[in-house]
């Protein structure tokens, strides 16, 4: 993925989420923007005892991903889009874009200082 002149890679923001202990699973994708380059967005699944809240979630990868690939969508579904194989059909993520259910940080006024 490219933001704000940025490469970021998915499988380590990937590797990042994945270590959160409320998260059972997660693909890290980018959707597109009408003013830039693609925006970053998290779609993970929860593990089932968790509350964890998206403003939680962003909050805590603020201290843990570069300033630049803090996502500003984050979503929390049920299942993910797979293959038959059971890969994680990014492309799909792609494309559903921002949905109804689709956490957004601007709206949120989620910010944080850029190191």
């Amino acid at each position: 993925m490219r933001r704000g002149g940025e490469n970021i890679s998915g499988f380590e923001m990937e590797r990042s989420f994945a270590a959160h202990p409320d998260i059972e699973e997660v693909a890290v994708h980018a959707v597109f923007s009408d003013l830039s380059e693609d925006e970053v967005k998290v779609t993970a699944i929860l593990r089932n005892d968790s509350d964890l809240t998206e403003e939680a979630l962003c909050r805590w990868a603020i201290d843990r991903v570069p300033y630049y690939a803090v996502p500003c969508f984050i979503e929390f579904r049920e299942t993910l889009p797979r293959s038959p194989v059971g890969r994680i059909l990014k492309y799909k993520l792609r494309d559903d874009g921002v949905t109804a259910t689709t956490w957004d940080r601007i709206i949120a006024g989620v910010t944080f200082d850029k190191r």
